[in-house]
Parts: C-alpha cells; sequence; structure tokens
C-alpha cells in the first residue's frame, strides 16, 4: 500500500505532529488569552506567545465534509469514495480529516478522534458517533 502525504512539521505545528506521532491530539492554550491552537508561535487572537500544551478529548462535531470519488494521490485510491471534512474540536480548533463509522453524515453529527499508524506517523480520522 502507497502511504498518503503527511506534512512535514514546522516550528508552529512541531508539537501537534509530535502528540500525534505519539497517539493522541494536543492543543496549545494562550497563557495570556487562553485560546486554543492546534500549532502556533503566536496567538491569532492576542498576539502572545506563551502557550501550554493540553491534551484535546478527542469530541468534536463535522463542520463541514465533502465525498471524494476521484484519488489525487496513489494512496487513496482502494479508499475511493472517501469522505473527509473539517471537524471542529470540543476545545475550538477545527482540522481536516478523514471521516470513518457508520453514522449518519451531516453538519453537525457528532465524531470521535481515532489516532491511526501511518508507516510509524500519526494520523488523526474521526468516526461518526452512532446516536
Amino acid at each position: 500500500m502507497t502511504f498518503p502525504p503527511i506534512p512535514e512539521p514546522d516550528a508552529a505545528s512541531a508539537r501537534f505532529f509530535a502528540a500525534l506521532d505519539a497517539g493522541r491530539i494536543e492543543l496549545l492554550r494562550c497563557a495570556d488569552c487562553g485560546s486554543m491552537h492546534l500549532a502556533a508561535l503566536i496567538c491569532d487572537a492576542c498576539g502572545g506567545t506563551q502557550f501550554a500544551t493540553v491534551p484535546a478529548s478527542g469530541a468534536g462535531i463535522v463542520h463541514s465534509f465533502t465525498r471524494l470519488h476521484m484519488a489525487h494521490h496513489p494512496a487513496f485510491a482502494e479508499q475511493l469514495p472517501l469522505t473527509a471534512g473539517v471537524v471542529e474540536l470540543a476545545e475550538g480548533p477545527r482540522l481536516f480529516a478523514q471521516l470513518v463509522g457508520e453514522g449518519t453524515l451531516a453538519i453537525g453529527a457528532p465524531v470521535s478522534a481515532e489516532i491511526r499508524d501511518c508507516d510509524g506517523r500519526g494520523v488523526a480520522v474521526f468516526r461518526l458517533v452512532a446516536g
């Protein structure tokens, strides 16, 4: 199997990707205003530069989604059609990820994070919560 492209961490995202590689989602909380971020060097809410790392619950809701019928990378060809979307975490930040599971897919649908190993790198996917 060809593995999907995984972004290379930069200075802002290094902690986020290291946490995924360790099997968890961690967020950055601005020490000055409390805003939550996936990755940041400077808080976009207040300009602060000090952050605390906090665990994410893994709970979220579907903010938007799309169903892909064409593979734009060979790694996804066997998974078509593939559903992906923007998930708003319970803590506030949003991220784009694959959506899996048999629950009802709709804007606002509850999801729960799963971290999958992809050739030694952690990748977040979100499972629809049956309800």
